[in-house]
């Protein structure tokens, strides 16, 4: 498996779909889909990092708590290039319905006041909790 930082002849640049348009990918780009597409089977918390765009240690985190599948080899860690492109995708989903909720809430005066309401509900919360010291 290529190191992240090694951007191979063989990685990737022009990518070209099937109605004929093409893109040019920019060295980032590149290297993840050479990662993705690459042989392996597995990826480094490292790894699975990058495709993820978070830090080695929230990967870690995540496989602690089961978020990400992981298939120990001694005291490393090995995560299934599949369970980390399902979360990419889950990650990915969700960013897309936030974001269509905050739109949604700038022109649909209810959701807005539903998105209010639970502010509030949350202010009361944190002041309830920080009033006992917990």
């Amino acid at each position: 498996m290529p190191l992240i930082d090694d951007v191979r002849a063989d990685t990737p640049r022009m990518v070209e779909f099937v109605d004929g348009s093409r893109i040019e990918l920019t060295q980032d780009q590149a290297k993840k889909v050479g990662l993705v597409l690459s042989d392996a089977s597995t990826f480094t918390p490292e790894q699975a990092a990058y495709v993820l765009g978070v830090s080695r240690p929230m990967v870690v985190r995540w496989i602690t708590s089961g978020l990400l599948e992981d298939m120990p080899v001694g005291t490393h860690h090995r995560i299934p290039v599949e369970s980390v492109l399902a979360l990419r995708r889950s990650r990915v989903s969700a960013g897309a319905f936030a974001a269509a909720v905050v739109e949604q809430s700038v022109t649909d005066p209810r959701v807005a006041e539903s998105l209010a309401d639970v502010r509030a509900r949350a202010a009361a919360k944190i002041a309830r909790r920080d009033a006992t010291g917990e």
